[in-house]
This record gives structure tokens, C-alpha cells and sequence, in this order.
């Protein structure tokens, strides 16, 4: 019996909704198959590339090496052993990389003395291959105007638990700085652009000048970049952690040998006033003091200058940049006057705005 033509109708319709069906259904498998490989494997994203950003300065109260770290990383540091890391938790995956903790990058900095440091860096290249790491033929690099060691390694601690890294070795007489960068998985390749800056930042402390008043500030500066602009600082002033508040940028130092004497940076809005008007406002909280003018970094700029307590003056600048208010404090034991104004000087004559 042939079918009457509703029949006949009704089975072209779901001849047609059945091929839309598997079409609809090939293109949406084939979607989500593209969103899987653009996402990356198991659902895991691609990690992209880290920028350096505002950078901090670290320096070894007793060592006295200097290094830069990105602002805001978490911070571990005793006397010849400073670590950091790009986020909480992450130091604990470090330790026991199968175990609890976040996946991140560290940067390392230890110091050790040893009777003869190029030994030292073979034992530690027997140790490392004893425990299965994946050592790189070693590469001789410069760091901090010495010849140092490059050594690229990678452990595998199993359940996809891959450190990557590289350590750089500057043996300096007696002592071995070891200086390590590494990551898990490709956070190591996407913070190649912070452990390249860390490094360039990296000091070596200062041999002391002979009969020279280590109270006075050094006569070697060193560079710091607070990412509105670049200044130097006398070597032996140690990078203090004041707190931000409202301002935009903080940036303290202290002597390390006198802590009376402090430089001190912050910045935050102008909200449309001139110079004078900012100078203005803020100079009623510094009574007894004298006016005064000078220029930073090419500005124009208005000084106050004061007795802060019996035995330190302090000097204050205020210049305005871009609608920003950049202020700096600075403060000197009285009786070393002359020699402090003139380091504080160099200060001020380095500052460069980008």
C-alpha cells in the first residue's frame, strides 16, 4: 500500500530534521573541539608571557648583595639567603613539589662560603645528577662585571610536577653566589622576561673604603628604577618597606648604619593644581620651616627645610609631573650635615621622569 501524501510528507520531514540534527551536532563537536585546542590540553590555558613591571629593591643586611624583585611578590629572606615568589603558597610547592601548594615561579639568591667555590659548583653538579635532574651543558656568562657559571636544569617529580630552571654561579674568593630561577611547567619560559631583569639588577656587596666613617653615605650609587622615573641612591642605603596609604608610589631607603637618615619617595594626584598651589597646602604641616626652590629632573620645584627632631634636619621637595605630585623626603644627622647634602645632592640630579 503506498503511503497517502500526509505520509508521504511527514516522513521527508524527518528525513530533513534528522540530516539538520547530525549536521548541528558535527558542527557543534567540531566547535568545541576547536575552543579545547585553543584553551590547550586538558583544559589547561596557555600561559602567557610576563611583563616586567615595577620593579623593588632588596638588599642583604649583613651580605650586603643588592637585587631587584617584581613589586609585590612574596618575600623570604634571612642573612645570605633571600627567595621570592610570584604569589602566596607558592614557596610551599617549592619545597615539596607534590605536595600542597601554588603552582608559580621563585627567584633565589644564596650565599655560602666555601674554600674554593669552583669545587663547590661540580659537587653541586654531582648532586643534582645523583637525584635524576636533567643538567644542560654548563655556559660561562657575566654577572655583575664577574664571570659566573649558567647551569639550565629540569626535575620531574612525576604527576605532570616539572620544574624548570636555570642557576647562575659567581664564585667571588671564598664565596659562591648562587643565584637560581625556575618554574613549574611553562611558568618558567613566561616569566623569562622578569628572571632577565632580576639578574641584570643583581650587586655584589661593596668592599668598605679604608678609614673612611661608615656612618657617611657611600660614595657608589646604585640604580633605581620607581617606574614614573629612574634615580640612584648611596650603595650602603638599605630599601625600606613604608607604607603606600593612598599614594601611588612609595619608595623609602635607609642608612645602614644610621637609621636617622632616610630618603623617602612618594607620589600621588595633583588633581589639576599648579605647583604652587600643591606647595601651598602641604607646607602648613612643616612649621618652622624655610622655603626654598631647586629643579627635579628638568621641573621646577619648591623645598622646605626644618629640624625634624634635636639631632636631624629634614629637607622636603615637591615637584609636579603629568598631574602627579612627586615629594621627597629626605633626612640627616646634624653633625654630618655637609656630607650628607651633598650625596642627597646626587640624589636629587639623578632623577630622570620617563
Amino acid at each position: 500500500m503506498l503511503p497517502t501524501r500526509f505520509e508521504h510528507f511527514t516522513i521527508i520531514s524527518y528525513i530533513i530534521w534528522g540530516y539538520t540534527m547530525k549536521t548541528t551536532l558535527r558542527f557543534l563537536a567540531g566547535l568545541v573541539c576547536t575552543f579545547m585546542l585553543l584553551g590547550g590540553c586538558g583544559g589547561q590555558k596557555k600561559i602567557e608571557p610576563v611583563a616586567v613591571g615595577e620593579m623593588e629593591m632588596y638588599k642583604d643586611p649583613a651580605v650586603g648583595f643588592q637585587i631587584q624583585h617584581p613589586k609585590g611578590w612574596v618575600v623570604n629572606a634571612q642573612v645570605g639567603r633571600a627567595a621570592f615568589y610570584n604569589a602566596a603558597e607558592v614557596d610551599k610547592k617549592f619545597l615539596d613539589p607534590t605536595g600542597a601548594g601554588t603552582i608559580g615561579v621563585e627567584i633565589a639568591v644564596t650565599v655560602t662560603k666555601s674554600p674554593n667555590p669552583v669545587d663547590a659548583i661540580k659537587k653541586w653538579r654531582e648532586e643534582r645528577t645523583a637525584e635524576f635532574y636533567q643538567l644542560q651543558a654548563d655556559q660561562v656568562v657575566t654577572v655583575a662585571g664577574k664571570e659566573a657559571t649558567k647551569t639550565a636544569f629540569s626535575a620531574n617529580y612525576g604527576n605532570k610536577n616539572v620544574i624548570n630552571g636555570h642557576h647562575i654561579f659567581i664564585p667571588v674568593d671564598s664565596t659562591l653566589y648562587d643565584l637560581s630561577f625556575a618554574g613549574f611547567g611553562d611558568h618558567y619560559n613566561a616569566y623569562a622576561a622578569v628572571f632577565d631583569a632580576t639578574l641584570k639588577s643583581f650587586q655584589l656587596p661593596k668592599a668598605p673604603e679604608k678609614g673612611r666613617d661608615e656612618t657617611l653615605p657611600s660614595e657608589t650609587f646604585a640604580e633605581y628604577d620607581a617606574k614614573m622615573f629612574t634615580f640612584q641612591y648611596p650603595d650602603n642605603f638599605n630599601f625600606t618597606n613604608p607604607p603606600k596609604g593612598k599614594n601611588e608610589i612609595v619608595a623609602g631607603f635607609r642608612s645602614d648604619k644610621r637609621q636617622d637618615c632616610n630618603i623617602l619617595f612618594d607620589v600621588f594626584g595633583a588633581q589639576g593644581l599648579s605647583l604652587e598651589k600643591v606647595f601651598d597646602q602641604n607646607r602648613g604641616r612643616y612649621k618652622g620651616a624655610t622655603a626654598g626652590k631647586a629643579t627635579v629632573g628638568g621641573q621646577p620645584a619648591m623645598t622646605v627645610t626644618l629640624s625634624a627632631t634635636k639631632d636631624v634636619e629634614r629637607r622636603v621637595y615637591f615637584t609636579v609631573k603629568n598631574d602627579k605630585v612627586v615629594r621627597i623626603t629626605m633626612d640627616w644627622f646634624k653633625p654630618q650635615r655637609t656630607e650628607y647634602l651633598a650625596a642627597y645632592e646626587k640624589v636629587i640630579s639623578s632623577i630622570k621622569f620617563k
